[in-house]
């Protein structure tokens, strides 16, 4: 992962971290597909496959069900949602 990668990776995980219960869906939708553009981005290189794969995973399984119970209404969904994109910090050593 490039510095700018992980420094414009890191930028958009704070910046759904401070996202308010309130916000609109389309600012959270917004600010999933960025991370979900950056993740996918990053599965293109070759370097540590396995940690963007487990990232990819997590993004594009548990935090899109996440996602689609915000969409769906269950603003409380919001707070695990925000977990999960934690998690791909973690995961991806950004956070």
């Amino acid at each position: 992962m490039t510095e700018s990668q992980k420094n414009q990776l890191a930028s958009e995980l704070n910046a759904f971290k401070e996202l308010a219960p309130t916000s609109s869906i389309s600012i959270i939708t917004d600010a999933y597909n960025r991370v979900l553009d950056i993740v996918q981005s990053l599965m293109l290189t070759n370097e540590n496959p396995d940690s963007h794969a487990r990232a990819w995973s997590l993004l594009n399984e548990d935090a899109y069900k996440c996602l689609s119970e915000v969409q769906e209404g269950q603003t409380k969904a919001i707070n695990e949602l925000k977990y999960k994109m934690s998690q791909i910090g973690e995961i991806l050593s950004v956070s």
